[in-house]
C-alpha cells in the first residue's frame, strides 16, 4: 500500500490590515482545482476572520473547511493548540494543503520552530502534514510608518489581548522586520494604493532583508496559488546557535540595554536627532543599487569593551520623522545631519542604517564585586535595531560555557548535524569557542570601512584583552 506524502502547510502572516484574510479568500476562491483546509488564528475575542471565511456571501467555499484557533499567543500556546486543530481538520478528510492564517503579532519562525519540535517527539500529526512555507503579506502603504514608529504591539488598539505579555511587549518595527526575515515569500500587497515610490522603497528594503524568499507585488491579495503553496528550497532549521533563547526578546531582561530614547532635540522635522530571486508579479525595474541600500556583516573574535560601546550606542542617530524616506537619509549620510537646528552633524557612519541585528559578546565591566557582571563572560547577547529602537538583549548562554562533551549530549539522532554546523560555522576560535560579533547591518549610503572601523575601535585592545583571559580563567576555575 503507497503512503501518502504529509500534506504541506503554509503559514500565512502580516501584520494587522495587510490583507490576510483577503488575499485567503482570493486563494479560495481561485484555487485551481485544489482542496484546501483553512485554520485561522486571531487575538481579538471574537474571531471575524474564522466568520468572514466561514459564512462568504459571494463564494462557494464548501469544500474548504475551516477550523478556528481559540487562543490568539502566536508564540506560545499556539504549539500545543495548532497540532491539535490540524488533527480535528484532517479528520475523515483529504487535502492537497493547509493553511494556517496567523493573528497580526505572530512571529511565523516561532510557529515553525514549535512544529519541529513536536516533530522531534514524534508527534503522529506531523506524519500527516510538514510545515511547508512561510508567506509573509506586507501592507505596501503603512511599511514606512510601521518602521518608523516607536509603538510596540500592546500600544496599538486592538493588536494584542491585554493578557498576551508576549506579544504586547513587542516593538512594532522589530516585529515587521523578523517577519520578513523569516519568510519564504513575500507579497508586497496594495501596490495600487502605495504608489511606484513608495513600492520600490519597501521591496528594496524586504529583499535586503531577505535575500532568499521569493517576492510578489501584488494588489488585493491576487496571485497564482501555486506561488503560495509550494516551496521547494524551504529550510527549516534556521536555528539558533545557543542553549536558550526566546520568541520574546523581554525588554525586562535583567541583562538587556537599551537604546530606545525618545529625541527631543531639533526643531527641523526633516533633520535627524541623536539620541533571491525574485519573482515579481509587478516588475517596477527599481534595483537595490539604483535605492543604494547595501548590506555586510561585520565579524569579530574580540569582546566589546562595554563602556565604549555603550558611548558610540548612545551617539547612534535616530531619524525624527515618522516615515521611512530613503532620499532624507541618504542626504544626511553624506551632508551630515542636525540635532538641534543649528548645528551640522557630520561623519557619523550610521546615518543610513535601516536594520542590524546578530549577536554579540561583551566584556565584563567588574569581574568580582558585589554587583559585578562577570556573568557577561558566558552571556550571548542579540542585538537588535529597527527603524528607531535599538536593543541589546540576553539571548541565552554561549555553547563555550559548557564543555564540549556536555554539549554534544545535547544533540542525539538527527540533531548531530545540528551539532556539526555550530561548531564548523560558529566556533571562531579554539580558546574562546563560539564567543563572536557576529552583526548584519543593512541601509542606505552606508559606508562599510567607516562602521567597522568605529566597531573595531570598541573591541577590547590586546592589553584589555590579556587581562580578560586572566579573569575569565580564573572565574572558570572556581567554578
Amino acid at each position: 500500500m503507497k503512503v501518502k506524502p504529509p500534506v504541506p502547510i503554509t503559514l500565512l502572516g502580516g501584520f494587522l490590515g495587510s490583507g490576510k484574510t483577503t488575499a485567503l479568500k482570493n486563494l479560495l476562491e481561485n484555487r485551481d482545482g485544489l482542496k484546501i483546509g483553512v485554520i485561522v488564528n486571531d487575538v481579538a475575542a471574537v474571531n471575524i476572520d474564522g466568520k468572514l471565511l466561514s459564512n462568504p456571501n459571494d463564494v462557494d467555499l464548501t469544500d474548504c473547511p475551516t477550523v478556528e484557533l481559540q487562543n490568539g499567543c502566536a508564540c506560545c500556546s499556539i504549539a500545543d493548540e495548532l497540532p491539535i486543530s490540524i488533527s480535528n481538520l484532517m479528520d475523515g478528510r483529504e487535502f492537497d494543503a493547509l493553511v494556517v492564517e496567523l493573528s497580526g503579532v505572530a512571529h511565523p519562525q516561532a510557529v515553525r520552530s514549535n512544529w519541529l519540535e513536536a516533530q522531534k517527539v514524534g508527534n503522529p500529526v506531523t506524519k500527516l502534514a510538514e510545515m511547508n512555507n512561510i508567506v509573509t503579506l506586507i501592507d505596501a502603504c503603512t511599511f514606512g510608518t510601521d518602521w518608523m514608529t516607536w509603538n510596540t504591539v500592546g500600544e496599538r488598539e486592538d493588536w494584542s489581548r491585554e493578557a498576551d505579555e508576549c506579544s504586547s511587549q513587542r516593538k512594532i518595527s522589530e516585529l515587521l522586520a523578523e517577519q520578513v526575515e523569516c519568510a519564504d515569500v513575500l507579497l508586497i500587497n496594495k501596490i495600487d494604493l502605495a504608489g511606484e515610490d513608495q513600492v520600490n522603497i519597501v521591496s528594496g528594503l524586504a529583499s535586503n532583508l531577505n535575500k532568499e524568499a521569493k517576492i510578489h507585488e501584488v494588489s488585493f491579495g491576487k496571485i497564482v496559488p501555486s506561488k503560495l503553496l509550494n516551496n521547494d528550497s524551504t529550510d527549516p532549521s534556521h536555528s539558533d546557535s545557543h542553549k536558550n533563547s526566546s520568541c520574546c526578546n523581554n525588554p525586562d531582561c535583567p541583562s538587556s540595554q537599551k537604546h530606545n530614547k525618545k529625541s527631543s532635540e531639533g526643531t527641523d522635522s526633516d533633520c535627524i536627532g541623536t539620541s533571491h530571486s525574485h519573482d515579481h508579479a509587478h516588475d517596477s525595474g527599481i534595483t537595490t543599487v539604483e535605492l543604494g541600500i547595501s548590506n555586510f556583516v561585520y565579524k569579530s573574535d574580540r569582546p566589546f569593551n562595554t563602556m565604549r560601546l555603550s558611548t558610540l550606542l548612545n551617539s547612534w542617530p535616530v531619524p525624527l520623522k515618522d516615515n521611512l524616506d530613503l532620499g532624507l537619509l541618504q542626504r544626511a549620510s553624506s551632508d551630515g545631519f542636525s540635532a538641534d537646528g543649528k548645528t551640522l552633524v557630520t561623519g557619523n557612519p550610521f546615518v543610513g542604517v535601516l536594520r542590524s541585528k546578530g549577536f554579540c559578546w561583551l566584556a565584563p565591566i567588574d569581574w568580582t564585586g558585589p554587583d559585578g557582571d562577570a556573568w557577561r563572560h558566558d552571556a550571548a547577547m542579540y542585538w537588535s535595531h529597527a527603524g528607531k529602537h535599538f536593543s541589546i538583549e540576553s539571548a541565552g548562554s554561549w555553547w563555550g560555557s559548557i564543555s564540549r562533551e556536555e554539549m554534544k549530549s545535547l544533540f542525539v539522532g538527527e540533531a548531530e548535524k545540528e551539532y556539526e554546523r555550530i561548531i564548523k560555522e560558529d566556533f571562531v576560535s579554539e580558546e574562546f569557542s563560539d564567543r563572536r560579533q557576529e552583526i548584519v547591518f543593512i541601509g542606505t549610503n552606508i559606508n562599510e570601512n567607516d562602521i567597522r572601523k568605529e566597531l573595531d575601535s570598541c573591541l577590547l585592545t590586546d592589553d584589555e584583552l590579556d587581562l580578560y583571559r586572566e579573569k575569565s580563567t580564573s572565574m572558570n576555575m572556581s567554578k
